[in-house]
C-alpha cells in the first residue's frame, strides 16, 4: 500500500493532518452543538470535550508545521526523544505519577461511598481504575 501512497502523490503526513483537521472540526461542533442546543449538564460536558479536542487537535497542527518548516528543530526533538537519559527520566516520573494516583485512589472511592453515590457509578470507577 506505501507505493500506492507514493505513486497518488499522497505523503503519510498528510493523512495526519487529515485526522488532526478532522477531530478539530468534530471539537468546533461538538462545543456548539453542547454550547447552543443543549442545556442540560450534557451541554457543558460537550463544549468541555469539544474545546479540548480543539485545542488538542490545533497544537498538534502548528507543532507539525512549525517542525516542516525548521529540520534542524526536528532533529534536535527527536535525539532528544531518543536519548537514552530522558527516557530514564521520562519512566522514573511515569512510576512517581502512578504511585500519587494511587495514593490519591483510596481516599477517591471512601468520598464516594460516603457521599451516598449509588453503588453502580462506585463499582464503575473501581472497575476504571
Amino acid at each position: 500500500t506505501n507505493w500506492k501512497v507514493r505513486r497518488m502523490g499522497v505523503r503519510k503526513l498528510d493523512f495526519r493532518k487529515i485526522r488532526y483537521i478532522s477531530i478539530l472540526l468534530l471539537g468546533i461542533v461538538l462545543a456548539i452543538f453542547g454550547g447552543f442546543f443543549i442545556q442540560e449538564r450534557w451541554g457543558g460536558i460537550l463544549v468541555g470535550l469539544g474545546a479540548g479536542l480543539f485545542g488538542m487537535s490545533g497544537a498538534q497542527l502548528i507543532t507539525e508545521r512549525v517542525m516542516q518548516r525548521n529540520p534542524a528543530l526536528q532533529k534536535k526533538i527527536s535525539i532528544e526523544q531518543s536519548d537514552e537519559r530522558n527516557v530514564q527520566i521520562n519512566n522514573y516520573a511515569k512510576a512517581k505519577a502512578f504511585e500519587f494516583a494511587t495514593f490519591l485512589a483510596l481516599p477517591f472511592f471512601l468520598i464516594l461511598v460516603l457521599a451516598d453515590v449509588p453503588l453502580s457509578i462506585v463499582l464503575l470507577s473501581i472497575a476504571v481504575y
